[in-house]
């Protein structure tokens, strides 16, 4: 084996030993400052989390790119070019145009979201046709984790593309709809104090918060709306089924049900 090699050996490991260490430290740092502040505003711990977050991997990108150059500059057959590329002043253009017109324009508008935050690692979001939860932003790609545990992996570049619907910021609550259909003739504000009264029984929703509005009055029927909030990590599919089940044995029980009573939604 060459004195060459071996130097490449050394100079790599060293490398790699840096890309760890980095990546180390700067987590260790991090969770450090975060406990801290852990009783301070939950919002901005996740405004400080994903920007760290999307800042340790572009940190540590760089060091593994330097780690990654010193090899090749080992070689007089590399050198040559790892020169000539770093004594060219077009370079730097190359690379901005580069990095706004191609798909590396995901790493300049992952920087561009993880400082502007339009969305932050936990929140619920809608990107486009996608709703879920921001489970990471890399330097390529943020994912969303959808209701139905599907993982949506969204290019940066389409999160300033695209209209963003933030469901956490102002209000982290989960709003949970059905509606529920009365007999036409029975006595609405019974059946609303009815479906009130199942609601809380429901297990999961926030106490106190559900609301029971009149909506379309089709056929024999009244059709009420109920709504609840639940935490932003609920079960929506699960609570609504619970939500519907209960309110229709009550109504069933208090006689308010009509012919169509089975096509609740």
């Amino acid at each position: 084996m060459s004195s060459r090699t071996i130097e490449a050996l050394v100079t790599a490991s060293v490398g790699l030993a840096l890309v760890i260490g980095v990546r180390w430290g700067l987590g260790a740092a991090f969770e450090r400052y975060e406990r801290r502040l852990a009783h301070r505003d939950p919002a901005d711990a996740a405004r400080r989390r994903t920007t760290f977050g999307f800042l340790r991997r572009v940190i540590v990108a760089i060091v593994a790119a330097i780690a990654v150059w010193n090899v090749l500059s080992l070689y007089p057959e590399t050198d040559q070019i790892v020169n000539a590329l770093l004594a060219s002043s077009a370079v730097v253009a190359i690379f901005v145009g580069l990095a706004f017109n191609t798909p590396l324009s995901n790493l300049g508008s992952g920087m561009l979201v993880a400082f502007a935050q339009p969305l932050r690692i936990g929140d619920r979001v809608t990107v486009g046709e996608q709703t879920g939860f921001v489970e990471e932003m890399d330097l390529l790609y943020t994912t969303l984790v959808t209701d139905d545990a599907r993982r949506v992996f969204i290019p940066n570049s389409q999160l300033t593309a695209t209209m963003i619907v933030n469901r956490t910021i102002r209000d982290p609550r989960r709003i949970i709809s059905a509606s529920l259909p009365v007999r036409l003739g029975a006595p609405v504000d019974e059946a609303r104090a009815t479906v009130l009264g199942a609601i809380e029984t429901v297990e999961g929703i926030h106490p106190g918060q559900a609301r029971v509005l009149v909506g379309d009055v089709t056929g024999n029927d009244v059709w009420l709306t109920a709504m609840a909030s639940a935490p932003l990590d609920a079960d929506v599919i699960q609570l609504g089924s619970d939500i519907r089940e209960a309110a229709l044995g009550a109504l069933a029980d208090a006689g308010f049900l009509g012919p169509d009573g089975a096509d609740a939604n």
